[in-house]
């Protein structure tokens, strides 16, 4: 089995890195930890500076907009302290729907460019029940934003999902960050790089790993750097995914 971590960092392509940086720093609470070229890299707000989210900016002479859904239905959020949520529903954040769980309150919201977020405290997204506002929200007197949060589910739209989870069940056998669903749709099975979607995962995998017990479950077409610190290879939805040492 490979042993990875549980751990996967999504990478959003983007027309405009500034609006939707903003965006996540204000609206939603989120860190940037790292900005470098058309990248910027995202965390909470302690002292950790690992990345859990990734924009890439790609303009409009390289990129375009996706005709019909995005691969990326829907990206959930964990957020460890569930009065931070309340929070940003205090200061206004905007919410597209509004639930309540075990342990508290979470909201689905829209980025500029249509990327969907759920933001959320519980163990299981299943434990939210949809509520309707008007809800009173009360705030932290010292909010500054997200103390720390992970992606805790990251949700696909795939033609043809089976194909999908088998891809990753044969590599990665007792992951559950991804989960696919049957959608139909133009840009679907795009290239990663061709439209502003879902353009990778980042997936730390143990320093001693070697490669050929991956290399073996990976269709051809991967590729691997000289001195063997990452190998990329691409899903059945075109997805890129990056094993990182």
């Amino acid at each position: 089995m490979l042993e990875v971590e549980n751990v996967m960092v999504p990478a959003l392509r983007i027309n405009n890195r500034s609006v939707n940086q903003t965006f996540l720093e204000e609206v939603l609470g989120l860190k940037t930890v790292l900005e470098d070229g058309p990248f910027a890299e995202f965390a909470g707000h302690s002292d950790s500076k690992e990345a859990k989210l990734v924009l890439i900016e790609s303009p409009s002479m390289r990129t375009r907009a996706v005709e019909g859904p995005k691969k990326l239905a829907r990206l959930a959020l964990k957020v460890a302290k569930p009065a931070e949520i309340e929070s940003l529903l205090a200061r206004g954040t905007s919410f597209s729907k509004l639930y309540r769980g075990k342990k508290g309150l979470a909201f689905e919201t829209v980025l500029p460019e249509g990327y969907v977020f759920l933001l959320h405290s519980e163990d299981d997204v299943a434990d939210l029940q949809e509520i309707l506002p008007p809800v009173q929200f009360e705030g932290l007197a010292d909010f500054q934003g997200l103390t720390e949060f992970l992606v805790s589910q990251i949700l696909v739209n795939s033609p043809h999902p089976e194909t999908s989870q088998g891809f990753y069940q044969t590599i990665w056998p007792d992951q559950g960050l991804l989960v696919f669903q049957e959608a139909q749709g133009p840009d679907l099975l795009a290239e990663a790089d061709s439209t502003w979607d879902l353009d990778s995962l980042r997936v730390k995998v143990r320093p001693g790993l070697d490669w050929a017990e991956l290399e073996e479950k990976l269709p051809a077409g991967y590729f691997k750097d000289r001195k063997e610190r990452f190998l990329q290879s691409t899903d059945p939805s075109k997805i890129e995914i990056w094993f990182e040492k």
